[in-house]
């Protein structure tokens, strides 16, 4: 599906902010998920991954000015994302074939607000369709994409969201016909749980 500006992967649509209380000042790299924590076998870092790393503002916004601007704006600090991939054909694997988990500070809650609404326009953009995530941190929004590709359908979920001042995401993709919301909400509440405790 391509990067979002979160950390740059990839969020019940927008509705307030209200009271975010202390904000979080853990870097964005202590806030997503590592190769130990994913509970699907067979996941190792992805080496030489050319979007995992981190993000700054510059770099996720990749060229785009209005983007740059935005981010800017809304006080961004900076991001951070790990990607994840296992050896296995995609119309073999049952479940997700790459992960990405992202995390991304901004200087308030109302400008990660902000920042949230960014990735659910990018996601919007890049063609993905809006899907429920249930409740997941002080708002969450979710999409899903499907590509055809030597006879096989491709998807990828994207889940994003909120808690106070940092906007988090998870991205997997595998083959449809085995890959459904529920790995990447359950990969979401496990990066939310420690995101919370930070």
């Amino acid at each position: 599906m391509g990067t979002l500006a979160i950390g740059s992967c990839t969020g019940a649509l927008l509705a307030g902010c209200g009271p975010a209380g202390p904000l979080i000042h853990k870097p964005p790299k202590d806030l997503v998920l590592t190769v130990g924590e994913l509970p699907y076998p067979g996941f190792v870092v992805e080496q030489g991954s050319p979007s995992a790393g981190v993000y700054s503002d510059r770099r996720a916004a990749a060229g785009n000015r209005d983007l740059l601007r935005k981010l800017e704006s809304a006080g961004r600090i900076t991001g951070y994302e790990a990607d994840f991939t296992r050896s296995i054909s995609p119309q073999q694997a049952v479940g997700p074939v790459v992960i990405e988990s992202s995390a991304a500070t901004y200087r308030s809650a109302a400008g990660a607000a902000t920042g949230l609404q960014v990735v659910v326009q990018q996601a919007r953009g890049a063609g993905g369709v809006q899907i429920s995530t249930g409740s997941l941190g002080d708002q969450a929004v979710g999409f899903t994409l499907q590509k055809q590709f030597n006879g096989t359908t491709y998807e990828a979920f994207v889940v994003a969201w909120r808690q106070k001042n940092v906007v988090a995401g998870i991205q997997i993709e595998g083959n449809a016909a085995t890959l459904d919301v529920t790995y990447a909400i359950t990969l979401a509440q496990l990066q939310q749980h420690q995101i919370a405790q930070a």
